[in-house]
């Protein structure tokens, strides 16, 4: 009996249970993947669904993903073998919220605890279903007053759904039950403005778990347990898009957002003395025409927190160390407490960076694709360049994150162009493909397939 149960846990299929797989990593090895992927090539099956850019996740039998419809917000589930659709449903509620054109009502990615499904609308707030689509919870949450509209996807760790709220005002991080949406607790991030980072949860010694949380201007780390913090790095970009990674008792991230290149750095006064020198009216607050021109915000309004047309203190200092914050890639050791900045940071990188694709760490490389189908691969130990190209298939701009396994890593351009890279640090192109339509979504590998989300549809690719 013993190895009959043995042999059973060996052979059940693989799963990829949130955004960027069970670990936030982007890698699944253990089978052969095909080298060729596209529209045409090693197509398993091919299906039809909603618009919407979150990313596929996958468990035993379902695949699950969220999208839109007619003004409806829809959580619905494949059959992973066939690709059929065996239900849909529509979200509790529909709120229409502010985001930036290239954002979607369905971008966060769902999560499975490996049966019942969890997902978040910036339009609703958090809903749970059984693995046949039967509501067992939901948490109404919002407004929410992020001036691109809300992007991070939940995560599941130690019994609780995670979910990071950073916005322009009362930026929090919730933790709710996973089998009642009750809510555990509630952090406020009162540092915070808006930031598109999905966490991620790491075991500590002792049986304790710590969710570690990119934001603006620093990375935090807080006790699942509790929320209360445990350590943070500071010297991140204003607005973080990407998401950890940890191999080793080693995270690592990249953050970029414009004007954080050093060439466009700029030292601006603190508002008190802003305010003697150029608030004319005395109202305690700087409008456009008291701020000198040459110190104006390229968005106005994006900085205007509270979007009264002014900027107060808060705004104005949020501004000022968006124009004094780095870009950068980055390598920190885990562990300690407080600010571990200076004793933490093993090393930053700050040429050529991503703008939303994370970082990908396989085979002793670190891989990170930037707009304009430029690659780079960097030393986990050191942070040095170990090689930069060009993929002359794709010459375009990312947002889908780079995934690998089977020595193979899958870059996907928004234009839909595949490049599929025999993995190592001196990475060369072994296939390329095209989809014919854009690609967002990040893919999804577990047992030998990878499924990549289209403007319309979803694709299993396999050995064939």
């Amino acid at each position: 009996m013993k190895v009959l149960i043995f042999l059973a846990c060996a052979l059940a299929p693989g799963e990829w249970t949130r955004f960027r797989g069970p670990d936030g990593g982007g890698i699944a090895d253990g089978a052969a993947l095909p080298r060729e992927i596209g529209a045409d090539k090693n197509v398993v099956w091919k299906a039809a669904i909603p618009a919407g850019k979150s990313s596929p996740i996958v468990t035993a039998d379902r695949i699950f993903l969220t999208g839109h419809e007619a003004g409806k917000l829809i959580t619905f589930a494949l059959d992973r073998k066939s690709g059929k659709v065996l239900w849909r449903v529509e979200a509790p509620g529909h709120r229409d919220e502010k985001r930036n054109k290239l954002n979607d009502p369905a971008s966060p990615s769902a999560v499975s605890d490996g049966r019942n499904v969890y997902v978040f609308f910036a339009g609703f707030g958090l809903v749970s279903y059984t693995p046949d689509g039967k509501e067992r919870w939901r948490l109404p949450l919002g407004p929410f007053t992020n001036f691109h509209g809300m992007g991070a996807s939940p995560i599941l760790a130690a019994g609780k759904l995670l979910m990071i709220c950073d916005q322009d005002i009362d930026a929090y991080l919730i933790a709710v039950d996973q089998n009642t949406g009750k809510v555990a607790w509630k952090t406020m991030r009162p540092e915070m403005v808006h930031s598109f980072s999905t966490p991620l949860a790491h075991q500590l010694p002792g049986g304790r778990t710590e969710i570690i949380v990119p934001g603006s201007y620093q990375l935090t780390s807080y006790d699942v347990a509790n929320g209360k913090e445990l350590w943070m790095v500071r010297g991140l970009t204003y607005q973080v898009k990407s998401v950890p990674v940890i191999a080793g008792g080693v995270l690592y991230f990249n953050g970029w957002a414009p004007g954080g290149e050093p060439s466009e750095r700029m030292e601006l006064p603190a508002f008190r003395e802003m305010i003697g020198k150029f608030d004319a009216d005395k109202d305690g607050k700087l409008s456009k025409t008291e701020v000198p021109k040459n110190w104006h915000p390229g968005n106005w309004d994006m900085q205007d927190l509270n979007k009264d047309g002014l900027f107060d203190e808060k705004d104005w200092e949020y501004y000022r160390m968006r124009r004094t914050s780095s870009n950068s890639a980055m390598a920190i050791k885990l562990g300690g407490s407080g600010d571990v900045t200076n004793t933490h940071v093993l090393w930053r990188y700050q040429k050529s960076l991503p703008d939303v694709p994370a970082v990908l760490l396989y085979k002793n490389a670190l891989y990170l694709i930037r707009n304009g189908g430029i690659l780079q691969t960097l030393d986990p130990a050191t942070g040095n360049l170990l090689k930069q190209g060009r993929l002359p298939h794709a010459l375009d701009e990312y947002y889908a994150s780079p995934v690998g396994g089977d020595g193979k890593i899958y870059l996907i351009s928004r234009n839909g162009n595949v490049s599929v890279l025999e993995a190592g640090a001196d990475w060369g192109i072994a296939a390329t493909g095209d989809f014919g339509e854009e690609v967002f979504a990040t893919p999804a590998i577990a047992d030998g397939h990878i499924w990549v989300r289209t403007t319309s549809a979803l694709y299993d690719f396999a050995l064939r």
